[in-house]
């Protein structure tokens, strides 16, 4: 697979120092072995698509790509007659004879309605779903989406009528429509395919019934009043999958029962939430039914644009996005294709959800590098590959320093995970440009509680962000995360919490974890909270610039410490425990030079 070289921001000034780092190629190599293959859409076989459920298409499109269209997006059209009450379309595609674990051919699948007035290329206004390589069978009516019991007996079977989740449901217009084919991977010579070209088709069933216009889909009202209107620290998950990423995902309400259940009773005991489900904006429609149900907790509305060389959330501006950064081409029907718009960067679509009223995060920057040759067709997309152009970190609010396991091990021997030093390395990197970027965390969870590989999936809440705000409401939250008032508790909600201060010779106002102040010296207050010491030995890390300033054993619960200000800079927090596992993490606060007035030049 032919991925862009690996570009990273340009490194802070040193790297992260010597003491917080560990050596990476064995616990590479763990994860490595604990990595699942990519979940293949149903097989090509030689009379088109083979598994689930039965179909009679209507028209049947197929065709090939090469390598070269690695990262790229076609529209393929069809056409859909005045009267039609439903789209179904089953695709596939083959996989080289010789192809083994991640080396698979990957195409995702969207679907497009007719263009509206104005518009050269299917986009944003005609966008019906998303549903990457786990929907091999999508189907679209007027109606809404099956009973929670039906999807969790059969998530991928068809139930004519209804529409497939991470789809939106909605009247069928008639006239031109486009399969969107997103070429996520191609084997390559070298990795056992014969010609290096995946082959694909398009199975469409066009049907006529009134039964499936019997009950149309009403989305339900959001009700974005402030679950609770006090000011404090939150804690929550910026980063949960359900129902309308991966079918076969856990259901909106287990993964919001499993959040909002206290750590008490085997829960995460979580604050807040964000659903940010793949690409596609379908959930936002539905949270509302679910929010009498979790008084006092917060659902926000959110989405991980996934792209073919990073991933981003679009948090709460309830706005779809346009989630395309590679180059978009229609196909003929002699099967050419014609470009209709050239490659982007990702700063397009940061810019987009910043001008639609949200915030936005880089999900794990550094997992899985596309670097090393095992992980190219493993994680596509995973790792953020953009360069620092590309990217503009003036548009990057938050960035995560842990998704999903933060550590292996136990007690004395709890080790980090490589890609949770790596991400902190490339935060700091971030940081180094003069960008004032919040440092999140999340679980990127997928099965609520019970994830289906330990070793690379965690529960909701591992890790979780705590967030100053104003009050518990998605426009609390942003602002908290624009301000960086975090920090990060890397093994879930149960750890140990952060504080830090910093106040300053004549100014009344004391400064907390984002907070700029601007003076010539400056005393540091930091505290660690519910630091158990049966769990082993702590010490708290300050980190100044992307170095270890000074270290302090971690003794007792409580405990609080002081130190000053070795001159401007950027002071954060780390907690470590074990064998350099980082526990807990803070966003910096910024100590810079007061601005000579006017009068003292």
């Amino acid at each position: 697979m032919g991925r862009p070289r690996t570009r990273r921001v340009g490194r802070a000034r040193g790297g992260m120092s010597a003491p917080l780092r560990a050596p990476l190629a064995a616990a590479v190599a763990a994860v490595v072995t604990l990595a699942p293959a990519p979940t293949a859409s149903a097989d090509l076989g030689p009379t088109g698509c083979t598994g689930g459920d039965a179909i009679k298409p209507t028209k049947v499109i197929s065709g090939e790509f090469d390598q070269s269209r690695q990262g790229s997006y076609v529209l393929v059209p069809f056409r859909v007659p005045k009267g039609t009450t439903q789209v179904r379309v089953k695709y596939c595609y083959d996989q080289p004879p010789a192809a083994t674990g991640a080396a698979r051919n990957t195409l995702d699948l969207g679907l497009y309605t007719p263009l509206r007035k104005g518009d050269r290329f299917a986009g944003v206004r005609e966008f019906r779903g998303w549903g990457g390589s786990s929907h091999p069978d999508v189907a679209l009516s007027e109606q809404g989406f099956s009973s929670e019991a039906r999807y969790r007996a059969d998530p991928k079977g068809y139930v004519p009528g209804r529409t497939t989740r991470g789809f939106r449901p909605g009247p069928i217009r008639p006239g031109r429509w486009s399969a969107e084919l997103g070429v996520a991977g191609v084997v390559t010579r070298a990795q056992g395919s014969p010609d290096g070209k995946v082959r694909w088709r398009l199975e469409i069933e066009l049907r006529r019934s009134g039964a499936f216009t019997a009950k149309p889909y009403r989305p339900a009202r959001y009700d974005s009043a402030p679950a609770r209107a006090k000011p404090g620290w939150y804690a929550g998950d910026l980063h949960v999958h359900a129902e309308n990423s991966a079918l076969g995902d856990a259901t909106m309400r287990e993964s919001f029962d499993y959040a909002f259940r206290s750590l008490a009773a085997g829960g995460a005991g979580l604050d807040f939430i964000t659903l940010t489900d793949y690409v596609t904006d379908v959930a936002w429609g539905e949270i509302g039914r679910y929010q009498p149900d979790y008084r006092g907790k917060l659902i926000a509305r959110g989405s991980e644009e996934i792209t073919y060389r990073g991933h981003t959330n679009n948090q709460v501006s309830a706005r779809l996005v346009d989630y395309r950064t590679g180059t978009l081409y229609a196909r003929r029907a002699d099967g050419s294709l014609v470009k209709v718009r050239r490659a982007r960067p990702a700063s397009a679509i940061l810019r987009d959800v910043r001008a639609a009223g949200g915030w936005t995060q880089i999900n794990h920057p550094t997992i899985f590098p596309s670097s090393n040759p095992a992980f190219r067709l493993l994680c596509r997309g995973c790792p953020w590959d953009y360069s620092a152009k590309e990217t503009n970190y003036g548009l990057v609010d938050a960035i995560e320093i842990a998704t999903g396991p933060a550590a292996f091990g136990s007690g004395d021997t709890l080790a980090p995970s490589p890609f949770v030093l790596t991400a902190i390395d490339f935060y700091e990197s971030a940081l180094a440009r003069g960008e004032k970027i919040a440092a999140v965390g999340s679980s990127d969870s997928h099965h609520a509680g019970t994830p289906e590989s330990p070793g690379t999936q965690t529960p909701i809440g591992q890790a979780t962000t705590v967030v100053y705000a104003d009050d518990l409401s998605e426009d609390g939250i942003k602002e908290g995360v624009k301000a960086g008032h975090t920090y990060v508790k890397l093994l879930g909600n149960d750890g140990p919490d952060l504080r830090l201060q910093a106040r300053a010779p004549g100014i009344r106002r004391k400064a907390i974890m984002g907070d700029t102040l601007r003076a010539d010296a400056a005393t540091f207050t930091a505290r660690v909270l519910g630091a158990d010491p049966a769990d082993g030995p702590r010490s708290l890390v300050v980190v100044k610039n992307g170095k270890v300033l000074r270290s302090f054993p971690v003794a007792r619960a409580g405990a609080k410490f002081s130190f000053p200000a070795t001159g401007p800079g950027r002071y954060r927090l780390q907690l470590m425990r074990g064998a350099g596992a980082v526990e807990a993490l803070s966003s910096p606060i910024y100590l810079e030079r007061p601005t000579p007035s006017l009068t003292g030049r």
